[in-house]
C-alpha cells in the first residue's frame, strides 16, 4: 500500500516505518510511539497477522526512516542495502546482521530454524510459543501475550525458512551514515555483536541500555524513543 505523509500545520511530518521481531505485533511499539517526542507520521505493520502477509517495503513518499527490533531489524537491514536511497537512516534494536559466522554456526542455525518453522505450523499453540519465550536469550526477560488467532501460523513458518539469520549478510558500505545500534546490557550476545560491528567499520552510533534485556520495546522503551528521537533530529 502506499503510505502518503500527513501534514502538520503545513508542515509534512517525516515518515518512519517501525518493523517488530519475530511472533510481534505493531502494537509493541505503541510504548516507543507514546514517549517520543519527534512528531513522525508513524506506520508499524503487523508482518504475521492474519491475511496476506508480506515482507516488501511499503510504498511510501521518501526518503523516510526505519526502525526495527531483532528480525524486524534486520528486514530494515535488507530493505536498506536493496534501495539505500529510500531510507534516511534507521534505529536497529537486538540485531544480528548476520556477518560473523562460521559456515557450521550457519549449518547449525538453518537446522534450527527449520526446526522452529515445523513447530509453528503445526505444534500445538500454547506449547510452541512457551518454548519460544524460553529459549536463553528471552526468557529472563518480560513476556508478551501471544494469542494464535492473532497470527498467520504459515506466515511465522516461512519466516523462519525464507529469512534466517543463516543466510544473511550485511553489508556496511551500502547502509546509510545515519543509524544507531541498541543492545540490552543483559544481553550478552548481542552486545557483543554491537562490538564486532563496530570493530568491521559499520556505520552510526553503538549503544548499550543498562538494566535491559533482549525485548528493548518492553524493557526499555523510553530509552527507545530517546534514542529515535535524537536520530532523527
Amino acid at each position: 500500500a502506499h503510505l502518503a505523509r500527513p501534514r502538520a500545520s503545513g508542515l509534512v511530518k517525516p515518515h518512519l516505518v517501525a518493523l517488530h521481531g519475530f511472533l510481534g505485533q505493531g502494537s509493541d511499539w505503541d510504548a516507543v510511539r507514546a514517549a517520543s517526542k519527534a512528531g513522525l507520521a508513524w506506520s508499524c505493520p503487523d508482518l504475521f497477522g492474519r491475511g496476506a502477509a508480506t515482507f516488501d517495503a511499503p510504498d511510501v513518499d521518501g526518503p523516510c526512516w526505519l526502525a526495527g527490533y531483532s528480525l524486524g531489524a534486520r528486514l530494515a537491514l535488507a530493505w536498506m542495502q536493496k534501495d539505500p536511497a529510500r531510507w534516511r537512516g534507521a534505529l536497529l534494536l537486538s540485531v544480528n546482521p548476520g556477518n560473523f559466522q562460521t559456515d557450521p554456526e550457519r549449518a547449525a542455525r538453518r537446522q534450527a530454524d527449520e526446526m522452529w518453522a515445523a513447530a509453528f505450523a503445526d505444534a500445538p499453540w500454547a506449547e510452541v510459543v512457551a518454548r519460544w519465550h524460553n529459549q536463553p536469550v528471552l526468557a529472563a526477560g518480560y513476556v508478551p501475550r501471544r494469542d494464535e488467532c492473532d497470527f498467520n501460523r504459515q506466515a511465522l513458518a516461512g519466516a523462519l525458512r525464507n529469512f534466517s539469520t543463516a543466510d544473511q549478510f550485511t553489508d556496511p558500505l551500502r547502509l546509510p551514515a545515519r543509524l544507531t545500534w541498541m543492545a540490552g546490557a543483559r544481553d550478552g550476545k548481542f552486545t557483543a555483536l554491537q562490538t564486532s560491528m563496530r570493530e568491521a567499520g559499520f556505520p552510526g552510533t553503538f549503544l548499550v541500555v543498562e538494566q535491559a534485556g533482549h525485548r528493548l520495546l518492553a524493557e526499555a522503551p523510553d530509552a527507545v524513543a530517546a534514542a529515535l528521537d535524537d536520530l532523527v533530529a
